[in-house]
């Protein structure tokens, strides 16, 4: 049955949504780029944009000045190039060369990330006059993609059209952890057996923790969506997204009422509960769950927290309403998951877990709003 007003149910505000603020985005990646100048500062838009939206990311990070792009693999790299079509900008392949599949990168002018000799050897066959540049990777410690160091020298020797040299940090967020610093180091004496091209190393993490590891580009990618506010000193990083869920229903229940699968929470007294449309299904994660022996996670209405009460759900999650008066919140009332009261870093530190996965996790039934201004 259509609405009395004549539109259709796709428009009508009825399920969860995402905002996405890409002015907030935009000018996160100024705010990273005049930190850590002279370096450049690329972009990571993998996995979707860590899951806000491929097209519409790029193309606002593009016009506030980003000219290099990194996403994961082939299928992202030519969504990429197709959206942005200017000959100006770089999009390298992180998960690098996947074979029988060259002809696609030079078709589409994608820059591989090489980081084992069997992608090398495929790519010389291909291109024996070094016409295509590449960027190589390097392992200095993290035992996932790149090349074993010992091998610099022999790479050196091929005389290749090498655009970038790029490693990854394994661990910038831990503060007293020694290994960033270690692998700097190894990288930085890899850097020295190439000729002049440009070095990178520095993920989000790695370009807050000190300005040595910025090197030539650095390639953040949570901290231009907003993750890491947190932590936050020596750069601004704004919240890029805000997440609601309508209330399906409210609802009363009695002293000793079990909530929810396994019946794992029972009501201690009387409560007043509202039952969320969100669950596992689009994204939240199960371990938000509270049980009457573990506090789970908690959403907001209108600033005031709403702790959830039982297991997350594949559709739905109970919260606890019992303070808010009753006749000032109804079904329809949308109820805030990420907002001002908790950014993504505070719900991912409740759920145990990290912003990237929140974010990424995030999926198709959540509408997207872009926020422009």
């Amino acid at each position: 049955m259509m609405p009395k007003d004549n539109r259709t149910m796709r428009e009508i505000d009825c399920s969860a949504f995402l905002e996405i603020d890409l002015c907030a985005l935009a000018d996160n990646y100024n705010s990273i780029s005049e930190y850590v100048k002279p370096s450049l500062c690329a972009a990571t838009i993998k996995a979707n944009a860590y899951g806000l939206g491929l097209e519409a990311v790029s193309k606002t990070i593009y016009d506030a000045g980003c000219r290099s792009f990194f996403v994961s693999d082939l299928d992202e790299g030519i969504r990429l190039r197709e959206n942005l079509t200017s000959p100006d900008i770089t999009i390298y392949i992180l998960n690098g060369l996947m074979p029988h599949s060259i002809e696609y990168y030079k078709k589409y002018n994608l820059t591989p990330v090489i980081g084992s000799l069997e992608e090398l050897d495929e790519y010389r066959v291909f291109d024996k006059q070094n016409i295509y540049p590449i960027a190589i990777h390097f392992d200095t410690g993290f035992s996932r993609l790149g090349f074993d160091i010992t091998l610099a020298s022999k790479i050196s020797e091929y005389k290749l059209n090498i655009s970038l040299i790029m490693s990854h940090i394994a661990s910038a967020e831990e503060k007293l952890s020694e290994m960033p610093e270690n692998q700097l180091d190894q990288f930085l004496q890899i850097c020295k057996i190439f000729n002049n091209p440009k070095s990178s190393i520095a993920n989000s993490a790695a370009l807050i923790r000190n300005k040595s590891f910025h090197l030539d580009m650095v390639r953040p990618g949570i901290s231009l969506y907003g993750g890491y506010e947190n932590l936050q000193s020596k750069l601004q990083v704004k919240p890029v997204v805000k997440l609601y869920a309508p209330i399906i229903q409210i609802k009363k229940i009695k002293k000793g009422a079990t909530i929810g699968y396994g019946a794992i929470y029972k009501a201690t007294h009387d409560k007043a509960i509202a039952l969320v449309s969100i669950g596992y299904a689009d994204g939240i994660p199960r371990s938000l769950s509270s049980s009457n022996d573990e506090m789970g996670g908690q959403f907001y209405y209108e600033g005031q927290p709403t702790p959830i009460l039982g297991r997350v759900s594949m559709d739905i999650v109970a919260i606890d309403i019992s303070d808010i008066p009753y006749n000032t919140i109804n079904r329809g009332n949308f109820i805030e998951i990420i907002g001002s009261n908790q950014n993504i870093d505070n719900l991912s530190e409740n759920a145990d877990t990290i912003s990237y996965e929140i974010l990424t996790r995030l999926n198709s039934r959540i509408r997207k709003i872009y926020k422009y201004a």
